[in-house]
């Protein structure tokens, strides 16, 4: 059981519940286990990982073992081997110090620099003479030590001709060394090439590469500055690569010492396009051996994946906006969302739906459901409204196709870098992209100008768009699902009568397990599981929804006799429609007196009336119960008039085959009888009335999707 032979990720059966303080549990491979609070560590038997959400920790065995003890990495490899379950390493895991020698011309050393490494504080010592021979890093043991250029005996030796490589480490001098470059730079790092060092490069070609940030660029105007006069030529030479990255790191990632030589001398002969010729970034395989992958971290445990665009998509109503919303107020308390954990941190929610006073009523609801209060949350949640703002696409297409990146992706960008939030929802796609939502090329230029803020920093971004009218989850090309690696979608559970029941589903997950699913409610302007609801409202819910059940069961018997023409009556008699339906298989075993009490609601809301429905055999018109057709029958030649309304005192029997039009389940919001109090989506008597659209009766601002008639504020 050797270490390089040791498969770590096998042993979480047997680690798992030994630093769980569950010895004897004998965990099988396979399983994925949640404890603590909200289930916050998970730990995953089969791939061998654990997410502490709440303790921000995750990673494989070793870091678990890490972690649970608060050792390092060496102590979880002591603790593997006092458990069995490790052979003991014959060689030290200790790492050495490194030494740099700055050497005279003559090629004795003067002085050493030692390097530490990482996590050591300070990460490098400079050692100066100890009287004695050696070296030493005592306080003042450079004092009157002249400082000198790395390598200098090489390069006093090599031939004027050849540039002379200035980098910024003594690490980097050796590796363009070991290539057969002519190399050096200065002890202390950035800032610290004195004046006693210039007169080591009089006659020289001297090209300097700074490293990839502002202390680097810094250092090589300096350098520059002070060998102006005194070298022969002076250029400066900057390699491709990210923040804080050497030249080092870029020959790692594929760029060659003749690519840097050619760069070099185009520099010194004064082209000003010295640029090294771009690759794809390489992955350092070396470093990824030296390492342990970590598991995909998720901004919503399973749900959102860190550093991706997810994509949530539902219809009109369903509450994308509230979700989205939610979430940022979640995050920014470090509460869970709907009992599902949440990773804390700063967050940004840009809408171009609602302005501010609708974000400021929605916000202090959703503060309160969770748990918070938005004083709270000042400093850690940002909220912008686009509304009425003109040109707030991120980005527009020329005529080849070609993405052009606009004002508002550029203001976007530095808004996330001054709120510090690592978390945006954008709401929603409609406003955001101006491109052809069937046109592949548009959709994933699109999304890829997204992953650059993820990328770039380390930003976590929700997009919120609609479905199609074909019913896919997502509107215009199948480019919007390839492109991103996440997408969420919320929707009414179906045959669900209760209006304001929801369930979030994972329509792609790369990340997570495909059949995740929450259920809960639209409540009070938020989202709400039933079980944090007290009881006396979780009953009020029931009895709502059982009446909305009983009024569709009502309205399924009325549909099912009208298109048997089988008239049905609201007056007691052997047609009464209560007790005809009691008796159908379409009515489920509903009594007559809570058919009785339906009919009743939908009479009150408008659901159902008494008209004419056609022509009999005695060719006089059957009167009976339907459900309001609106502009259905009202035409001219069923008796209506060009407006599409009937005439006054000129009602005329419907003419040909009667096509009851399908009303969408009755959502009321008054009191009635049978019916609960009020429903959980009462409206605010100050600043809402109930609105009637389409046949389904909303509470104003809950379909967030379209501009709902009767919103003020």
């Amino acid at each position: 059981m050797a270490t390089a032979a040791l498969d770590f990720g096998a042993l979480m059966p047997k680690v798992a519940p030994l630093l769980l303080g569950k010895p004897n549990e004998h965990l099988s491979k396979g399983t994925r286990l949640r404890f603590g609070t909200h289930g916050s560590l998970e730990i995953d038997t089969a791939e061998g990982w654990f997410d502490d959400h709440e303790g921000k920790a995750r990673g494989g065995v070793l870091e678990l073992i890490q972690h649970k003890r608060g050792c390092s990495m060496h102590g979880a490899l002591s603790w593997l081997e006092d458990q069995g379950l490790k052979e003991r390493s014959e060689k030290p895991t200790r790492t050495e110090p490194q030494f740099y020698d700055y050497a005279d011309a003559d090629g004795v050393v003067a002085y050493r620099v030692e390097r530490r490494g990482k996590g050591c504080v300070p990460p490098f010592l400079q050692h100066g003479p100890d009287g004695r021979g050696g070296f030493h890093a005592a306080r003042g043991c450079m004092q009157g030590v002249p400082r000198l250029p790395y390598r200098l005996p090489e390069l006093l030796a090599a031939d004027p001709s050849r540039p002379v490589f200035v980098v910024e480490g003594e690490k980097d001098a050796d590796r363009l060394a070991a290539a057969g470059v002519v190399a050096t730079t200065n002890s202390g790092g950035a800032g610290k090439f004195g004046a006693e060092l210039v007169s080591h490069f009089a006659g020289r070609r001297v090209v300097i590469i700074p490293d990839n940030d502002k202390p680097g660029e810094e250092h090589a105007v300096d350098v520059a500055a002070k060998l102006e006069g005194v070298a022969a030529a002076i250029a400066v030479v900057r390699v491709p690569g990210s923040l804080k990255s050497d030249v080092s790191d870029w020959l790692a990632s594929g760029g060659t010492v003749a690519s840097l030589m050619n760069m070099a001398e185009a520099a010194l002969a004064g082209e000003t396009d010295t640029s090294a010729p771009e690759t794809f970034p390489i992955a350092d395989l070396a470093a990824w051996a030296a390492s342990e992958p970590t598991p995909k971290a998720f901004v919503m445990a399973g749900y959102i994946p860190h550093g991706e665009v997810t994509l949530l998509t539902g219809p009109g109503g369903t509450n994308k906006s509230t979700l989205g919303l939610q979430l940022c107020i979640s995050r920014a308390a470090g509460l869970p969302l709907l009992g599902v954990d949440v990773e804390p941190g700063a967050a940004l929610y840009i809408t171009a739906e609602d302005d501010d006073p609708r974000n400021h009523w929605m916000a202090k609801k959703i503060a309160a459901r969770v748990g918070t209060t938005l004083d709270r949350l000042v400093g850690r949640l940002a909220i912008v409204s686009l509304r009425g703002r003109l040109n707030n696409e991120l980005a527009t297409f020329d005529n080849e196709g070609r993405l052009l990146v606009q004002p508002t992706f550029k203001l976007l960008r530095t808004t996330l870098e001054k709120t510090g939030a690592k978390l945006v929802v954008l709401d929603n796609i409609a406003h955001l992209f101006a491109g052809n939502e069937n046109d592949r090329t548009h959709v994933t230029a699109f999304i890829n100008l997204l992953y650059q803020l993820c990328r770039d920093l380390d930003v976590t971004v929700v997009l919120i768009g609609h479905p199609n009218k074909a019913g896919d989850s997502y509107s215009g090309s199948t480019a919007w699902l390839n492109a991103v690696r996440s997408q969420i979608v919320l929707g009414r559970p179906e045959g669900d009568p209760d209006a304001d029941k929801r369930v979030l589903t994972i329509g792609k997950a790369n990340y997570a397990r495909q059949d995740s699913m929450l259920t809960f409610r639209w409540h009070d302007f938020a989202l709400v599981r039933d079980a944090e609801l007290p009881a006396d409202v979780r009953q009020q819910l029931a009895a709502t929804a059982a009446a909305a059940s009983d009024n569709q069961l009502f309205l399924d018997c009325l549909r099912a006799r009208n298109e048997q023409r089988r008239a049905v009556s609201e007056k007691v008699s052997p047609t009464y429609a209560p007790k005809v339906f009691s008796s159908m298989a379409e009515a489920r075993g509903v009594s007559k007196q809570r058919l009785e009490q339906a009919m009743e609601r939908l009479f009150r809301v408008g659901a159902i009336e008494r008209a004419p429905l056609w022509i009999g055999e005695d060719r006089k018109p059957v009167h009976g119960l339907r459900e309001t057709a609106g502009d259905v029958r009202d035409t001219p030649e069923n008796g209506g008039n060009a407006c599409g309304q009937h005439c006054a005192g000129d009602v005329q029997p419907i003419a040909g085959d009667f096509r009851a039009p399908t009303v969408p389940n009755t959502h009321t919001y008054t009191t009635y009888m049978g019916a609960a109090p009020q429903g959980s989506a009462a409206p605010d008597t100050k600043q809402e009335e109930a609105t009637r659209r389409g046949g389904v009766i909303l509470a104003p601002g809950e379909s967030e999707d379209d501009p709902v008639p009767g919103w003020e504020h």
